[in-house]
């Protein structure tokens, strides 16, 4: 009984679905057009440069990190001339 139910209310659920031929969207070759080309990607801000996160050692012990100024160049050691 219980199967019977069950394949009732799943034919009843199948049909309801199911849109009648009145309301399925018709096919023709009238009106084909070139869609319109999609608008470009947006603009990138300028966000910060993600350096990694490795260090260098300085001649004195200390260490520095890279600059993301300076396109992730290293920071200078203390005492350093500039180059």
């Amino acid at each position: 009984m219980i199967r019977v139910l069950a394949a009732a209310a799943l034919a009843i659920t199948l049909a309801a679905c199911s849109a009648p031929e009145s309301l399925k969207p018709v096919r023709s070759s009238v009106g084909k057009v070139a869609l319109p080309e999609a608008p470009p990607p947006p603009l990138v801000a300028d966000d910060p440069i993600m350096c990694p996160a490795d260090v260098k050692t300085c001649p004195d012990g200390s260490y520095v990190s890279r600059n993301s100024n300076k396109g992730c160049a290293f920071a200078r050691c203390p005492g350093e001339t500039q180059p």
